[in-house]
């Protein structure tokens, strides 16, 4: 059977990697930002989701070299994308933030996409949807091997857009430990807090 054929899952995830490559990022990319790249949205996506970052943050959630996000930062600095300021806690450390037309470049990069998968969605039957997803979170689980890998998923779509998700009940109690990766839910501005939407998938650098 091709499903326990591990070539054929091989080339399963590949066509699947290729067609959320193309569809769901490279498209709604050139339609809402289209002098931006892959990792530029990347960056912009990272700062918002934790309202305020070092550039070692960046570095380290993107995957890259120090140098590599001290150049994607000047880049969308001078786009007035990011705002760079001085820690208070130590100012020889950098604070970057996300302006709210960052915010908004996110969130309607994220709509697009949301809309283009519900196509695709519509077209499955309920079942078929329900084991995608399922299948989705073992997988991700799995590779990640890490059991809180989903959890982190809900902190950071809460964190820049917090919703009344029931799939995540304990959010205002860890909202207000500082500490916490969903945190910045208390300090994104009611006015930045629009409809939820889907996350952008990371893209490589």
């Amino acid at each position: 059977m091709r499903e326990e054929c591990g070539a054929f899952a091989e080339k399963l995830t590949g066509l699947f990697s290729n067609i959320i490559l193309r569809t769901m990022t490279v498209e709604p990319l050139r339609q809402w930002a289209e002098d931006l790249t892959l990792s530029q949205v990347q960056t912009l996506t990272l700062v918002a989701e934790r309202d305020v970052c070092s550039i070692g943050e960046i570095a380290d959630g993107l995957g890259v070299s120090h140098p590599a996000a001290v150049r994607l930062v000047d880049r969308l600095v001078r786009k007035e994308l990011l705002l760079r300021g001085v820690s208070a806690a130590d100012q020889r450390q950098a604070e970057i933030r996300a302006t709210p037309e960052a915010r908004q470049l996110v969130n309607d990069i994220r709509l697009e996409r949301a809309v283009r998968l519900e196509e695709v969605l519509d077209r499955m039957s309920e079942a078929e949807r329900a084991a995608l997803m399922c299948g989705l979170e073992s997988f991700v689980t799995a590779a990640l091997n890490d059991q809180q890998a989903l959890d982190a998923l809900c902190w950071s779509c809460q964190a820049l857009l917090p919703t009344e998700c029931e799939d995540f009940p304990g959010f205002p109690d860890v909202a207000a430990d500082k500490n916490h990766p969903a945190s910045a839910y208390r300090r994104v501005p009611i006015e930045l807090r629009l409809e939820p939407i889907q996350l952008l998938r990371k893209a490589e650098v």
